[in-house]
């Protein structure tokens, strides 16, 4: 709970709905680069088109950021300077799909 409420994959709850995903539910999130599991956190305050997903928690070394089991962005994203600008800030912005693989954790 320490991140701010973003202790999972951030999904808008009316696409949720339709998609027979609930709040909790275990989804798939799937890249052309790679996928991650996590748990769905329905919001009313996100675009019905997208997904939300922190990207520090992709850490596999620190102690702590690695026993957070929150999926990270990071994972899906590919890393590449042409989406980078000269402050450092990146675009993280992929296509995704998703899929309910489970209920509740």
């Amino acid at each position: 709970e320490n991140i701010a409420g973003h202790n999972g994959v951030i999904m808008n709850a009316a696409t949720a709905r339709g998609m027979g995903i609930g709040d909790g539910d275990t989804v798939e999130v799937a890249s052309h680069i790679n996928k991650v599991q996590g748990r769905v956190v329905l919001r009313q305050g996100i675009r019905p088109d997208t997904l939300l997903m922190i990207g520090q928690f992709g850490h596999w070394k620190t102690p702590f950021a690695k026993d957070f089991d929150t999926p990270s962005m990071n994972a899906l994203t590919p890393m590449d300077l042409d989406l980078t600008d000269a402050t450092g800030s990146g675009a993280d912005v992929v296509r995704v799909s998703i899929r309910r693989v489970g209920g509740p954790r």
